[in-house]
């Protein structure tokens, strides 16, 4: 059972750990990694009422997102805060908005990830995770699905990239199509890649790092299969 965020209230020892939050109800992470962090949330409203949800980190301009009514999926914000605080509001116009709210990534509380061993495959439910530790040479980690079901997985490891960045949103029998890496489409915002198919791969040479996979996909979808492998 997650806690619940009373209205004009903050939780200002936030860990990342499930909470949901009433309208002006917050939460204060006061330091994230320095590097990318996965925030998970999602409209608890049994009314047809939309949410918003604001981020605010150190002293720059809130991000307000808006929080779907009704959907039964989580919706994802990946970004590196640069080991800043971050403080989540619920921001919704009518009051009987709760969100939900949680961080995933390497260390954070909320649920012991599972062992990503190479060369075995994992099947994840959703909101589990696995952890593994990659080899020094390339590497390969295929998602796949047994289904048509749109999943979507969140991956965390590997060197930042130019923008502080090593987060990697993928989505399968993503109604966008083939977007992103290999392909010269771009992707949605807030993905790494998108797959019209229930498959794809992954490969990166991160040496022997840790590396971490979080299932985010719609309550209904079927389980995604990730399997890692050395080249």
């Amino acid at each position: 059972m997650h806690d619940f965020i009373a209205a004009g209230t903050v939780n200002a020892a936030w860990n990342g750990l499930p909470q949901t939050l009433a309208v002006r109800g917050s939460v204060t992470m006061p330091q994230t990694p320095n590097g990318s962090l996965v925030v998970g949330y999602f409209n608890q409203a049994q009314q047809n009422n939309a949410g918003r949800l604001a981020f605010t980190s150190g002293g720059s301009t809130p991000t307000i997102v808006p929080v779907p009514a009704l959907a039964r999926m989580i919706s994802i914000l990946t970004a590196n805060w640069q080991a800043n605080n971050l403080t989540l509001t619920n921001t919704s116009i009518n009051a009987a908005t709760p969100i939900f709210v949680q961080a995933f990534g390497p260390g954070i509380p909320g649920m012991q990830p599972g062992s990503l061993t190479i060369g075995t495959p994992v099947q994840l439910a959703m909101r589990q995770a696995v952890q593994g530790t990659t080899t020094p040479n390339w590497m390969q980690l295929e998602f796949s699905s047994s289904t048509s079901n749109l999943e979507i997985v969140a991956v965390v490891g590997g060197p930042l990239d130019q923008s502080g960045n090593n987060a990697y949103v993928i989505a399968l029998n993503a109604p966008t199509g083939d977007t992103g890496p290999p392909t010269v489409n771009p992707p949605p915002a807030g993905f790494f890649a998108t797959a019209s198919g229930n498959r794809y791969s992954l490969s990166f040479n991160w040496g022997a790092a840790s590396i971490y996979v979080v299932n985010l996909s719609p309550q209904t979808a079927a389980p995604v299969t990730a399997l890692l492998q050395s080249l």
